[in-house]
């Protein structure tokens, strides 16, 4: 009988710990005397959730790339007469906006990789110009989009393999072109291939315009579970897929002989089939069962979710690694010890404390309480009840700046310190109520507000303020985070009452403006991250009508990209933390009701994992 080395090339280790857990390690297996067990690193093949959409969405989306440089665009909103024009890109953890596609629809086809992706056909609403099946082709740069070759005429829900400038599209939906139609792109226009043996739209596929695979589908009302192959000049039917299926999830990868398919029958279901240039076999299910949506990536590594048959901002990773992924995610934390909002934040989770803000029936107050990392306790009050404030600092060395103490003429320029113990007056900053501020207690800085839409900054030494360089645009309820001189302002409101995203850098002298977020809000959120790894969370996104946020945005130090949603939308709340690990608290979910709840943010990771082998 042969053993394992015989047929590995590779012996099983024997060691007093497990050895240093890489990609390069994968299939080694080891005994491990201390804990007596036999372990292995080997392939799990799994969905996972990963970072939500930016926007709930629903309809098929386009999709190009891989899961660590991926593409979605069009779709459709939850509301019935507003197609999608939004494109977000996918980091692998995150979704950063990009260039809204020129043509607004759903049901669209795409291909390519995130710097060179084609998309075309789709379908817009009657309510919008240019109704019904649509023939735009579009081409992404990485950028921007822009025109392509039109479609000889307009197709729904086709299937697009290949690359921008080489792909090869099955199946016309919605069309004047019979259900079985195969089109060809040379990067400038369209011509007709042999058709497909087995007529039908709503098909998806995978491979590249010379060697393609093209599965499923649907004509009213079958559900057909075919495949077919292509090789440059003819399509050849192939073992069919064990369940019909339409309206599906697919990874629209580059390969003939791998392809995973999960989706749609009847009903909606989360069962997988994976093929392998031969045969269909199951594979893991997915967590959430719809239809249509967006897949892009490969065999062993895809993303799936966004949009489908109702409105929808989940989505899954699947991969068939060593790899374990943990999504980003906000969980619930111990309550404040009294409800409030407007307050002001400063430490880390799980040292983080809150002061300050107002009671609805009560007013302003000068609570302080410290945040453990699971509970809230009462501490030594500030010597002035206040709202509005800048703050920034840790747990045993904050400081609290300005703000509105409902005294005429609502602001004041008082400035406190935290010991850890107790709160002491020190030498007044700016009037400044709504502003941002981050920092130490040594070196801090606060900038902006009101009254108006103040552009000053001012500088804290421990001891005195100095005057600093001036924003580039004035605004009040900024959040801020950062050090003195490597500053962070994020969103705010401009006269008179627009919400923005700008985001401007402090370099110690100076502001120079950045990449905006992807979402415009009021924030009061104060030391949140630092110039190259920040965070920005809840907000007011418009009012009236009033619309509060749960988004999240991570900021990289080039761009900034959505991750997980706080459970509860909310504005001004107090915040801090860095960008790994971020608190929320406190609040207002709706006029009149402000809030004790908790939440703390956790990003999302990747980890190697090793199986433990039982003795047989």
């Amino acid at each position: 009988m042969s053993d394992y080395e015989s047929i590995h090339g590779t012996r099983i280790k024997y060691l007093t710990s497990d050895p240093t857990l890489n990609s390069t390690t994968e299939g080694q297996v080891w005994y491990n005397s201390t804990s007596s067990t036999n372990k292995a690193l080997v392939q799990i093949k799994a969905f996972s959730s990963v970072a939500n959409y930016p926007e709930a969405t629903f309809g098929r989306v386009g999709g190009a790339g891989t899961t660590t440089a991926g593409l979605a665009f069009g779709g459709r909103t939850p509301n019935p007469s507003a197609n999608f024009d939004k494109t977000n890109e996918y980091s692998g953890f995150s979704w950063t906006a990009s260039s809204d596609i020129g043509t607004a629809r759903y049901g669209i086809a795409g291909c390519g990789t995130q710097t060179a992706a084609l998309g075309a056909g789709g379908y817009t609403f009657p309510q919008i110009g240019g109704k019904g099946p649509q023939n735009a082709t579009e081409e992404y740069n990485g950028t921007s989009w822009t025109a392509g070759g039109n479609l000889p005429a307009g197709i729904n829900s086709m299937s697009l393999c290949g690359i921008q400038t080489a792909a090869i599209s099955a199946g016309a939906g919605n069309s004047t072109l019979a259900a079985g139609t195969s089109l060809d792109y040379d990067g400038s226009s369209w011509t007709a291939n042999p058709s497909l043996n087995t007529a039908r739209h709503n098909v998806m596929g995978s491979g590249g315009q010379t060697a393609s695979v093209v599965f499923a589908g649907f004509i009213p009302p079958a559900i057909f579970n075919a495949t077919e192959e292509f090789n440059g000049s003819s399509w050849s039917e192939q073992n069919n897929m064990s369940t019909g299926r339409r309206d599906y999830n697919s990874f629209n990868n580059t390969s003939q002989v791998s392809a995973v398919n999960s989706g749609h029958t009847t009903t909606n279901v989360n069962t997988t089939e994976e093929y392998d240039g031969a045969n269909w076999s199951t594979a893991p299910n997915s967590s959430a069962s719809h239809r249509g949506g967006v897949g892009f990536g490969t065999q062993s590594s895809g993303l799936s979710g966004v949009g489908g048959s109702s409105p929808y901002q989940g989505c899954e990773e699947y991969d068939s690694n060593i790899n374990a992924f943990t999504a980003a995610a906000w969980t619930s934390g111990g309550n404040l010890g009294t409800g409030r909002y407007a307050l002001q934040g400063a430490g880390t989770t799980p040292a983080g404390l809150g002061f300050g803000g107002y009671e609805i029936g009560v007013g302003y107050k000068n609570e302080t309480e410290e945040y453990n990392g699971s509970s809230w306790s009462e501490q030594n009050n500030m010597n002035n009840a206040r709202g509005y404030m800048a703050g920034f600092g840790t747990q045993t060395a904050a400081l609290a700046s300005g703000g509105n103490d409902g005294s005429p003429p609502g602001k004041t320029s008082d400035t406190e310190e935290y010991n850890g113990t107790s709160w002491s007056e020190v030498n007044n900053g700016n009037d400044q109520v709504k502003g941002g501020g981050c920092g130490t207690q040594t070196a801090g800085l606060t900038f902006g507000g009101q009254p108006g839409a103040r552009t000053d900054t001012a500088e804290y030494d421990g001891t005195n303020w100095t005057a600093g360089g001036a924003l580039n645009t004035g605004r009040t309820t900024i959040g801020g985070g950062g050090t003195q001189t490597a500053g962070m302002a994020m969103c705010g409101q401009t006269p008179p009452n627009n919400r923005v995203a700008n985001y401007e850098e402090y370099d110690g002298s100076s502001w120079t403006a950045g990449p905006n977020l992807g979402i415009g809000r009021n924030v009061f959120v104060n030391n949140v991250g630092t110039q190259t790894a920040g965070l920005m969370f809840g907000g007011t996104i418009s009012s009236p009508p009033l619309v509060l946020g749960n988004a999240t945005e991570q900021y990289n130090g080039t761009s900034w990209s959505s991750v997980a949603n706080l459970a509860t939308a909310r504005t001004k709340d107090g915040g801090t933390g860095i960008q790994t690990a971020g608190l929320s608290f406190g609040g207002q979910t709706s006029p009149g009701n402000d809030v004790a709840n908790t939440e703390e943010f956790v990003t999302g990771t990747e980890t190697i994992t090793a199986s433990t082998l039982t003795t047989s």
